[in-house]
């Protein structure tokens, strides 16, 4: 791309990023989706809207820019602006020097229902941008429409969000859309803010699959590409899509208008999750446990690749960034790094993006940032926000606290923010979805428990997350992460951690039976691996995961990223008090 019009280029604002460091960033899970007649509103559904505080907590982890939301619905939520929130949080904000990326819609529409469908979507939603940038004319760097690619499959092609559709015409209007949306949203914010970024995200998982279904594959491995190719302005008449997009109803003087003047993002984003890769298989009796779908031509199975062994060293982040840069040759991030999994597999996920990012910047592709994205977790996305269980997945922050609980994962970002650099002792496996080199290593935990129905279950709580144990002998040694303590106290559970003898954390819970009771051994691992100390009570110790945690006399210690908030919040002032979380 050569920087034509929308008002400059990437050769004309550039990028500063210091030569010798990669930057952290932070996100919020901000999504508001329309399903049904229904709104799913991640901000109000985590408490973040009530939670002033959170972002005292943010800037505690010295991230170099954080994605923040000021979704266009949710500001016409009432059928007229109303900035009063976002007016706080962004004021907030430049007090505590947290530099924003502005995210103006993130995988919904617009108020009301409106999509790129309507012939007024675009104008609408320029002129809200242009408001955006009038009213906060600091903030440099934005996120109109967040993975429109993505957002258009998942709302046109899998039925899933509004409108609901399922044909590929749909899809390809909603996409073009969103890009032409994209584009007169950034002239609008540029004519005010002349040197404004944009900072365009999108999910580039590539699509793996047998013979049989490789034209599939390669179909889909073109289309994930056509939001950055619109915006770059190479969608031209030899364009694989172009032909496609006219059938779909886009004029061709439309599509010839992007080319003529493109708006090239300033840094490609890359969001990407172990199940952004996909493997399609056409042998259905490997995959019993798997719905499968088809092409019309061909039945298969659309699985996660991070599951097939063989395509390991073609699958994650490293190969994307590669791949992305060799097309466009533009800055890049990693725009969302997020495992909705136990916590050493998180910070196995984190430090391997971090590791790729890296890599790829020794390799000559100019990485500017890894994000911590859902800082504060997320909300029913293991069902596309489809059900509404409130299943919730920890970020930076667990919200199962009151206030909000650092976690590994969090230490995790501090440390990288503020050196580069973090260790421990769980990332000497790798992550489930890479080959364990087999190299012995010496137990993370030794085990004392003397009722053997619990030692058991202890076990094989740790044997599923590959955790390695032994059991305890005499004289309390430990293992390179301590001691554990477990026994039936009262009718209830008392587990301990011990290090040098001491115990450092203890947490009691009264299981009704053995699930509830294996969630409280994984959520007791968790705050052993987040290093977490004190004395807490589990409770409301559901499935998967799912659990409540208070601290009880003698709680936790205050965490060095909380001590670090409360002192930049005493230069720039006190912060709002944190509400209670909603129940």
């Amino acid at each position: 791309p050569d920087g034509r019009a929308c008002e400059g280029g990437p050769s004309s604002r550039g990028w500063p990023m210091p030569e010798d460091r990669l930057q952290v960033w932070g996100g919020i899970e901000c999504s508001h989706v329309r399903i049904g007649e229904r709104i799913r509103d991640q901000i109000a559904e985590s408490g973040h809207r009530e939670r002033a505080a959170d972002l005292d907590l943010v800037a505690g982890l010295g991230l170099a820019r954080l994605r923040h939301p000021v979704i266009w619905a949710d500001v016409m939520a009432r059928g007229r602006a109303d900035f009063r929130w976002h007016d706080r949080r962004f004021a907030r904000m430049r007090a505590l020097g947290i530099t924003p990326v502005a995210g103006l819609l993130h995988h919904g529409w617009g108020p009301d229902g409106l999509t790129p469908l309507d012939p007024a979507f675009a104008p609408a939603f320029a002129a809200f941008a242009g408001a955006v940038a009038r009213r906060y004319p600091w903030v440099r760097d934005f996120t109109p429409i967040n993975e429109p690619v993505t957002t258009a499959r998942f709302s046109a092609l899998y039925g899933l969000w509004h409108p609901h559709a399922r044909d590929e015409a749909t899809f390809l209007c909603l996409t073009f859309g969103a890009v032409e949306a994209t584009v007169a949203a950034m002239r609008a914010i540029r004519r005010v803010t002349p040197a404004a970024r944009l900072i365009q995200t999108e999910d580039l998982g590539r699509v793996f699959a047998t013979p049989r279904l490789g034209p599939q594959a390669e179909y889909e491995n073109r289309r994930r590409f056509l939001g950055f190719d619109l915006l770059c302005g190479r969608v031209g008449q030899g364009h694989p899509f172009h032909a496609a997009l006219v059938a779909a109803g886009i004029a061709p003087a439309r599509l010839s208008a992007l080319e003529a003047a493109p708006c090239p993002p300033d840094i490609i984003g890359i969001d990407h999750y172990l199940t952004s890769d996909r493997w399609l298989d056409d042998d259905l009796a490997a995959h019993p446990h798997h719905r499968a779908g088809g092409n019309g031509r061909v039945r298969y199975v659309d699985v996660a690749a991070a599951h097939i062994g063989h395509l390991a060293p073609q699958t994650g982040i490293l190969p994307r960034l590669r791949e992305v840069h060799a097309r466009y040759r533009l800055p890049l991030a990693i725009t969302e790094n997020h495992n909705g999994c136990t916590r050493e597999e998180q910070l196995r996920w984190l430090m391997e993006a971090w590791g790729a990012a890296r890599t790829a910047r020794r390799e000559g592709v100019e990485v500017v940032a890894v994000t911590s994205w859902a800082l504060f977790g997320a909300i029913d996305w293991n069902s596309l926000l489809c059900e509404r269980t409130g299943f919730y997945e920890s970020g930076a922050f667990d919200l199962r606290a009151t206030p909000p609980r650092l976690t590994a994962v969090g230490r995790a970002v501090a440390a990288l923010a503020r050196t580069g650099r973090f260790d421990h002792p769980v990332l000497d496996a790798p992550g489930w979805w890479r080959a364990d080199g087999g190299e012995p290593r010496e137990a993370l935990f030794a085990l004392d428990a003397p009722d053997a129905a619990l030692f058991g279950a202890i076990g094989a709580a740790c044997a599923l997350r590959r955790l390695d144990i032994r059991r305890a002998g005499r004289g309390g040694d430990e293992g390179r992460l301590g001691l554990i303590r477990a026994e039936r106290a009262g009718g209830g559970l008392r587990l301990a951690h011990l290090r040098q003898g001491a115990e450092r954390l203890v947490a009691e819970a009264a299981p009704r039976d053995e699930a509830a009771q294996e969630t409280a051994i994984h959520a007791f691992l968790d705050l052993v691996i987040d290093r977490a100390t004190g004395r807490f009570r589990l409770s409301r110790l559901a499935p998967a995961g799912q659990y409540r945690i208070a601290p009880l006399t003698g709680g936790p210690a205050v965490a060095p990223v909380r001590a670090a908030a409360e002192r930049r919040s005493a230069r720039t002032g006190p912060a709002h008090p944190p509400a209670p979380r909603p129940e």
